[in-house]
């Protein structure tokens, strides 16, 4: 009787317990994309234990929780998310930059990669590829009139913050892509595979949602945004636009308006400056269905915000939706789900492109 319950006991804890099969692993490292940070951008990646030795842990009252934290002994746990990481020194200004603010050299910087191999009938893989900046560095705005380049007022930062996470996500079903979705800022969209085309074609889009103030009530805009119609492969992986400064993803180069509100506009600008190879730096971590992380490194499961909360410059957040530096990011737990429907549906291959 004492065998058979260890042998029961046994047999359900090994359920628990799946590594990525070689199969899954063999998709996330062969369609790790190539991402093109732009030519002019100072702001480049780095991996996590760069940024956390320049950072401390602060509650929301902006006392100290933790003074050195390493990606092992980093606070975790639900109490986290009214946590955020702070810079030990403090920023005083909008455009106050601290050396570590620039990052590393993209060759060394890790991709940090979350996988879900759901073993369903359809073999349904879901890979987030997350790309991590120490700061992002919004937009100047001219507040006025801008004619040729010029602006007739003054030119005003906004939507700065430290600390940055950006991501793609790719759903794989019978060992082959099925859609892709390229995370531009809180927004974003998907792009389906067309083997046919060897490209991915869009697919549908976020639409922008921005907070104004009109008269003393908070109004919510939805405004639609003009997204690219393809995702092209370079290497045989998908090629993918790290915006200057601000490093929203997106699936062509050129300049992106999303918003444009009376003479105030925001614009990404994206090029091919210098290549960042994801799949020679992936950090590839196993992720199941739940907001949480089971893993060694316990870093992913701060909750928190990933830069200082102190506001600065917010004369004009009633019209912009947004101060000069804001608050940072939350980490990448919040890409478990992946960007798709979960538990995935099964797509037959004729209804694939």
């Amino acid at each position: 009787m004492i065998f058979r319950i260890f042998i029961c006991i046994f047999i359900l804890d090994f359920k628990q317990v799946h590594s990525l099969s070689e199969e899954a692993r063999k998709l996330v490292e062969k369609w790790a994309p190539l991402v093109w940070i732009h030519s002019e951008d100072p702001f480049m990646p780095s991996s996590v234990p760069f940024h956390l030795q320049n950072i401390q842990i602060n509650d929301e009252n902006e006392r100290l929780v933790q003074e050195n934290p390493t990606q092992d002994s980093i606070v975790t746990g639900p109490d986290t998310d009214i946590m955020h990481m702070n810079t030990k020194y403090p920023v005083d200004c909008v455009n106050c930059f601290q050396p570590f603010f620039f990052g590393e050299d993209p060759s060394t910087a890790p991709m940090y990669t979350f996988v879900t191999e759901h073993l369903d009938s359809c073999s349904t893989v879901d890979v987030t590829y997350s790309m991590f900046y120490p700061y992002n560095y919004g937009k100047d705005v001219c507040v006025g009139l801008e004619e040729f380049g010029f602006c007739v007022g003054d030119w005003q930062t906004f939507g700065n913050h430290i600390g940055d996470w950006e991501h793609v996500s790719l759903r794989f079903q019978g060992g082959e892509p099925l859609m892709i979705y390229v995370g531009v800022h809180s927004f974003g969209a998907w792009y389906s595979w067309d083997r046919s085309a060897n490209r991915f074609v869009f697919s549908h889009g976020e639409p922008l949602k921005k907070k104004t103030i009109r008269n003393g009530k908070t109004l919510e805009m939805r405004i639609d945004v003009d997204y690219p119609e393809f995702l092209d492969l370079e290497e045989g992986r998908p090629a993918v636009f790290s915006a200057n400064g601000s490093h929203g993803v997106w699936a062509q180069p050129g300049k992106h308006t999303y918003l444009h509100i009376l003479t105030v506009h925001l614009d990404d600008f994206c090029d091919k400056g210098v290549s960042w190879k994801s799949w020679e730096n992936l950090k590839i971590y196993e992720t199941g269905p739940l907001d949480q992380y089971t893993g060694e490194d316990s870093w992913i499961n701060f909750k928190g915000r990933w830069g200082n909360i102190k506001k600065l410059g917010c004369g004009l957040e009633p019209l912009i939706g947004e101060c000069g530096l804001v608050g940072g990011p939350t980490g990448p737990h919040k890409y478990f789900k992946h960007d798709f429907q979960q538990p995935p549906a099964c797509i037959p291959p004729r209804f694939h492109l």
